[in-house]
């Protein structure tokens, strides 16, 4: 057994498991900073933010406002 900088105990089968599983951790972690940075995830988020009168000032509906981001994906 080894001590956690938090001082918990962690057994060598769990030392070993975060030490094999931390490479799929750092993989999991850059796809989603990726996804969440992506212009598209970007300009969904703001087209959601947008309230229905902002939308409506601009002559858009919520559904033509979303097919304007992603054409090619409905």
């Amino acid at each position: 057994m080894a001590l956690r900088p938090d001082n918990t105990l962690i057994t060598n089968r769990e030392i070993l498991a975060e030490v094999l599983l931390a490479p799929f951790a750092a993989l999991a972690g850059w796809v989603e900073h990726y996804a969440m940075n992506n212009a598209r995830t970007q300009a969904l988020r703001a087209v959601a933010n947008m309230s229905d009168a902002e939308l409506a000032a601009k002559g858009l509906t919520r559904a033509e406002a979303f097919r304007m981001v992603t054409p090619h994906d409905v």
